[in-house]
């Protein structure tokens, strides 16, 4: 599938007014695309790309090419396509194809897990797996989405680093290093994390704090904390941004003050963790006062 066939939005052929593509670069990822086919009909001739081509079917059937080797696939279904692999695909019955995928280059895929380039390889190209399509999903979303940040969109990409890696010959996902290692790096991710809440911190750096990969910080993170990075990161925000209101600070200053881009990001996260809008906490903190 060409899945990087650039382009924002196109219709063509028989299912024009329908067919719609559209391509996000994944902002804290140099080098890391997304795009969305949705009605997409045409065939897609053998070809190949210079990245790692991580892909998701919702709807329409195909019969796809790899490595010599000839597959149907449809909804549920990932493709894996390594760099330089030539790969192809035909609609079955005419159907058209709604399907997302995301393209990482093989440094940045290894980087991610703390392996080397080039030492990945799927056992086969094309797997009904739901986690992956979802890992696809979560990097696609973020991509789209202009108010994510930098430390969700890191994130998603090395749980799916990890997917694709469970996927592959010489599964290991994540680069080695003891229980007491990963406990001791998990601690200085997250005192990184707390000294930098307001201005932020990227994996990248919480990774290299905790002397792990960054699919390993993630996992050993949410395994001793019960929160991924990006969730502790949001929660340590929305406390302080409750501490502030608590002092007399307004919704639109707390938000400032605790690292929200906005304060309807600050309402979207506050209300998810705390029940209420901060408008609400504030107000019912001024009507205590009064009592």
């Amino acid at each position: 599938m060409d899945a990087h066939a650039k382009g924002t939005d196109a219709s063509s052929g028989p299912c024009a007014g329908a067919d719609v593509r559209r391509a996000f670069a994944l902002q804290a990822v140099p080098g890391v695309e997304t795009i969305a086919f949705e009605g997409v009909a045409q065939p897609f001739p053998a070809h190949f790309h210079e990245f790692w081509t991580i892909g998701a079917i919702a709807r329409g059937r195909r019969r796809a090419t790899c490595g010599g080797a000839t597959l149907g696939i449809g909804p549920g279904d990932a493709v894996l396509f390594t760099p330089g692999e030539a790969h192809g695909c035909l609609p079955v019955d005419g159907e058209a194809l709604s399907y997302r995928s995301v393209a990482v280059p093989d440094a940045e895929l290894a980087r991610a897990l703390g392996r080397e380039a080039g030492s990945l390889r799927p056992i086969r190209f094309a797997v009904h797996d739901a986690a992956l399509v979802r890992a696809v999903d979560a990097v696609c979303a973020l991509a789209a989405d202009p108010d994510a940040d930098a430390l969700a969109q890191e994130e998603a990409l090395a749980v799916l680093a990890a997917r694709v890696a469970s996927r592959c010959e010489n599964p290991r996902a994540c680069g080695k290093a003891t229980a007491n290692a990963a406990s001791g790096g998990v601690e200085r991710a997250r005192a990184l994390l707390e000294e930098r809440c307001v201005e932020g911190v990227a994996l990248s750096e919480l990774a290299e704090a905790a002397g792990l990969s960054r699919c390993h910080l993630v996992r050993a993170f949410s395994a001793r904390t019960g929160l991924t990075p990006h969730r502790y990161l949001q929660a340590l925000r929305a406390n302080r941004a409750r501490r502030l209101m608590a002092d007399g600070l307004a919704p639109s200053q707390a938000a400032a003050q605790s690292g929200f881009s906005d304060q309807a990001h600050m309402t979207r996260v506050f209300k998810a963790l705390f029940g209420l809008t901060p408008a609400r906490y504030r107000a019912s903190v001024e009507r205590g006062r009064r009592a």
